[in-house]
């Protein structure tokens, strides 16, 4: 199996588990350069953006860590795509309960 249908592979089953995906360009600023994407929250719902210059390589990091977040064991995956899957560490699903800390004191404030 080549990567572009690696990619696509993971592109149907994100979007299996409700994962919108979006290939737009991404740039903070001049000295950080464009990023190849992720997965971000927006409006309650998840969402991966993916630079659609992102290398081939970059889409099925980005879309692997995506699936990651969801139960894998109870569905059939292609052996080259468990295989992947399972040496990509799993992150932490997002938790849309939990309240940001915030620090009270300023950040200039002199103690």
């Amino acid at each position: 199996m080549n990567e572009p249908q690696i990619v696509d592979l993971l592109e149907e089953l994100a979007e299996s588990f409700g994962l919108q995906i979006s290939y737009e360009p991404i740039r903070l600023d001049e000295e950080l350069g464009s990023k190849p994407g992720g997965v971000c929250l927006l409006k309650g719902q998840r969402l991966v953006i993916i630079n659609p210059h992102a290398s081939t390589k970059e889409k099925i990091r980005i879309l692997s860590e995506a699936v990651r977040q969801f139960d894998l064991d109870r569905i059939y995956l292609p052996p080259v795509l468990r295989e992947l899957l399972d040496s990509v560490p799993a992150h932490k699903p997002f938790n849309m309960t939990d309240e940001p800390e915030i620090d009270e004191k300023p950040i200039d404030s002199e103690e």
